[in-house]
């Protein structure tokens, strides 16, 4: 069975080891914008939080939040997200039970993500409104 569990301080280095493979398609999908590295710095300094998703044998991927303190609300905000293909339809649930118990506690009055285009299913049945849709354009060399 999946779960998922918050990376605590004294456990970061062996977990940034496990997700690696998570972490690369993390940065890949971020346009240019992030890199591992700054992904693990983030991570490390506490600026971000590392969650996994895994069983008893190994790691299925991972997603990355960040609490975001704007004028006059905190909201926590998942910032990458990447695991092994039809694994987030077992851990959806407890993925939004979790962060939003972890949101709550920091004080946070909701939770944001930017994703694809196919996350929007599985945001209509978890109570998430389409704010607007971000797409880019990388400029090729």
């Amino acid at each position: 069975m999946k779960d998922i569990t918050l990376v605590l301080n004294g456990n970061i280095t062996n977990a940034v080891a496990m997700a690696l493979p998570y972490l690369k398609i993390s940065s890949e999908w971020s346009g240019g914008r992030s890199s591992v590295d700054d992904i693990v710095r983030f991570v490390i300094t506490g600026q971000m939080q590392l969650w996994l998703v895994f069983d008893e044998e190994k790691v299925y991927g991972h997603f990355i939040t960040e609490i975001k303190e704007y004028p006059q609300a905190k909201f926590l905000t998942i910032q990458y997200c990447a695991m092994e293909p039809g694994t987030m339809e077992f851990v959806e649930d407890k993925m939004q039970e979790y962060t939003e118990r972890f949101a709550k506690d920091a004080g946070c009055i909701g939770i944001e993500f930017i994703g694809r285009p196919g996350w929007r299913r599985v945001a209509n049945t978890r109570d998430y409104d389409l704010q607007s849709v971000i797409y880019q354009k990388i400029f090729k060399e």
